[in-house]
């Protein structure tokens, strides 16, 4: 099974799955966040995380890739799981988009964005998973 993350400054999306990722939650990007994936990596028998890396179109990253570089490591010493970067472009405004065409409620919306955007990450990742096949950390 495997971890999905979009990380973000005030909230982190999660999904899970190996052949069909899922949406599994919202978490605020506070000082309990590492105590409160680890506990879901156990729940969930987690084998790898893979976290969303923002790239510009010209391939270079993004202005957060220093902090999420960090916290991939920090995740890497607490849950002792792979850590991979998966090279990702507009999840959060696609999955903003797919959920606006559901006819979600803005209350939704905020609830789920993170989420499904983790989920399009992760499947992003098993898609190409033949080509990417190395550890980031």
């Amino acid at each position: 099974m495997y971890l999905g993350v979009d990380w973000g400054t005030k909230k982190i999306g999660l999904a899970v799955g190996s052949k069909i990722p899922y949406e599994l939650a919202t978490l605020n990007n506070d000082g309990k966040i590492f105590d409160r994936i680890l506990k879901l990596c156990q729940e969930e028998n987690i084998e790898k995380i893979v976290i969303g890396m923002p790239m510009f179109e010209s391939g270079d990253e993004n202005e957060n890739a220093g902090s999420i570089n960090e916290f991939g490591k920090k995740l890497k010493d607490l849950t002792k799981k792979p850590i991979y970067f998966e090279p990702e472009n507009l999840t959060t405004q696609t999955a903003l988009q797919l959920l606006k065409e559901e006819g979600a409620t803005p209350d939704e919306i905020e609830q789920k964005v993170d989420q499904l955007a983790a989920r399009l990450i992760l499947e992003q990742y098993i898609d190409n998973q033949g080509e990417v096949s190395e550890e980031s950390l």
